[in-house]
């Protein structure tokens, strides 16, 4: 079974992730923010991450940058309501597989997931 971390510091966004994604038959599990998710990460390896960029103590870009430095195999998913292409630009070149725009439509999410599994 897949492990998967879904970040956001938002419940309602955390519970619409887990709501679109569970149909997969996935181990969810949440971080309400960077810290956690850093904590996280440290001690359970993930097949994928759902991560939002705009958090108020570690970011999303930052979190990329630790996992892009250690090489992590995580696949990361950045959902944000931050559209702009530098940003988008940014994750990429972090090592992020796809960017999607918050809140994410179901059939967008079910093809990134499809391509990821």
């Amino acid at each position: 079974m897949k492990k998967v971390l879904i970040v956001d510091d938002s419940i309602i966004s955390r519970k619409m992730i887990t709501k679109l994604i569970s149909k997969h038959t996935f181990q969810i599990d949440e971080a309400v923010n960077g810290q956690q998710a850093l904590a996280k990460i440290h001690s359970t390896l993930y097949d994928i991450i759902f991560l939002d960029l705009l958090m108020p103590d570690i970011d999303g870009i930052q979190i990329l940058s630790v996992l892009n430095k250690k090489r992590n195999p995580t696949k990361v998913v950045v959902i944000s309501a931050d559209i702009q292409e530098t940003t988008k630009q940014k994750c990429k070149e972090l090592g992020a597989f796809a960017f999607l725009h918050k809140p994410p439509k179901e059939e967008e999410l079910d093809d990134v997931i499809q391509k990821l599994v």
